[in-house]
């Protein structure tokens, strides 16, 4: 293994995953944050994105450190051409390079994916707001989505035209003459179907043989399970090795989350590739790869290592604050359970944290996270970490936790007690004892 502390890493943010840079700076030497903040008429609150933390330089020009750096970190799914040209320069990249556009263009991303063999439900390709009112009008039960610029409308639901010509309104309104023009990608909703995925890392097409998967409640909470590869669902790992051939392609080496449909009929239908660190769950990644560092610096040289994970249940609860889109927002929290709270775009001042405002519509400002040997405790404990967050105007939907749960069980069935044999097993296989395959063999005889 290499001797990080040796080793400088940045970190090319837009301010997403600033909680990232922080993580990383326990295990590297040196950690230097970046977030874009020119402009013809530059204001403060893109620069002071990850200012004041403990660990972490902030900077205004990344390429002024271009020598220093031993691996660029690319958590998000922008910037493609820079990773690519600072690959061609030698450098290790961690992220996503052009494989990005399996999120970032949504019909490109259906086409190509429904010609690898995955399921796409029904979508239709609509020009200007007037041609998706109509269609809205004529269509209940959608999902509107746009490609590439989600500050200017993230995904949001349409039941019924009468139910969102309000938002269609204040769309419009906002997109001024762009929104004669804009297309927007809109699927048929799936009913009858739980939401799933694959959450972890890709390396040219291949995957590392743990993994996470969970259930979202959108916009609220997420619970998951670290899982062998064979455990995860079939319709998951279906998936992924049908992507496989295409993210070699790309030379793909980053984190990579799928959202998954599973119908009653075995049906796997890929909603949205993320290309990126997921939000969530890169945040449970923080807490419970215990190797993260280790994960993405031999993953950018294209090899894989195995997550050693602290625990098999993780839970996060979204923190949610209309305010602080357009407004400073101050976060407190007690210093024990500092670990556990994941913020966004934010920087410390005098020893105080802030959220700094984007103006994006955004109303996330971060998570809670937690881990436990069973969803019960992992669930428990997030509450309680959640319970002494505060800011102003702070949603913190923990209930959610609880219908994730549901889920879930749906998913992957109640959970089993680990026999005996099990943990014998996973003990001797995390010290190192036996290999992948005398592991799985155990496990099987296990049951």
């Amino acid at each position: 293994m290499a001797n990080l502390k040796t080793k400088c890493c940045l970190v090319w943010d837009n301010g997403v995953f600033t909680a990232l840079a922080e993580t990383l700076a326990k295990s590297f030497g040196r950690v230097i944050y970046y977030v874009p903040w020119t402009s013809g008429m530059p204001k403060s609150n893109a620069r002071l994105i990850g200012s004041g933390l403990d660990g972490v330089e902030r900077v205004d020009d990344p390429f002024t450190y271009f020598d220093d750096v031993d691996i660029f970190i690319f958590p998000d799914v922008y910037e493609a051409g820079v990773q690519e040209w600072l690959a061609k320069q030698g450098k290790r990249v961690f992220g996503c390079r052009l494989g990005g556009e399996l999120e970032l263009d949504r019909p490109k991303s259906k086409e190509l994916t429904r010609k690898l063999g995955i399921d796409i439900g029904p979508y239709k390709v609509i020009k200007g707001i007037s041609a998706l009112r109509k269609y809205l009008k004529a269509n209940d039960d959608q999902w509107v989505k746009i490609s590439g610029t989600r500050g200017d409308m993230e995904t949001f639901a349409a039941k019924s035209y009468e139910k969102v010509e309000v938002r269609l309104n204040e769309l419009e309104h906002n997109l001024g003459a762009f929104a004669k023009v804009l297309e927007f990608t809109v699927e048929q909703s799936i009913p009858d179907a739980v939401e799933t995925g694959y959450d972890g890392i890709c390396v040219d097409g291949k995957f590392a043989k743990s993994a996470m998967t969970g259930v979202e409640v959108k916009d609220e909470a997420y619970l998951m399970k670290t899982v062998r590869w064979s455990e995860l669902p079939e319709q998951v790992r279906t998936v992924n090795e049908k992507l496989a051939p295409a993210l070699k392609r790309y030379g793909y080496r980053g984190f990579l989350s799928t959202e998954v449909r599973c119908t009653k009929d075995g049906k796997a239908y890929l909603i949205d590739p993320c290309c990126r660190a997921g939000s969530p769950p890169n945040e449970l990644y923080q807490v419970l790869m215990e190797n993260i560092a280790e994960v993405i610096w031999y993953a950018a040289e294209g090899v894989i290592i195995e997550p050693d994970y602290k625990a098999k249940w993780g839970a996060e609860v979204l923190l949610i604050s209309e305010w602080a889109d357009a407004n400073w927002c101050h976060v407190a929290f007690p210093e024990e359970v500092r670990e556990f709270v994941k913020l966004r775009n934010f920087c410390r001042i005098e020893d105080e944290y802030y959220v700094i405002p984007q103006w994006t519509g955004c109303a996330e400002i971060g998570a809670v996270v937690a881990y436990g040997a069973t969803p019960d405790e992992a669930i428990a404990n997030c509450k309680k970490v959640a319970e002494q967050v505060e800011g102003h105007l702070l949603d913190k939907p923990i209930d959610a936790l609880d219908i994730a749960r549901e889920q879930l069980e749906q998913v992957l069935g109640p959970e089993k007690k680990e026999t005996k044999a099990q943990r014998r097993a996973r003990e001797a296989y995390k010290a190192g004892k036996i290999s992948d395959k005398q592991y799985e063999r155990m496990l099987q005889k296990a049951g």
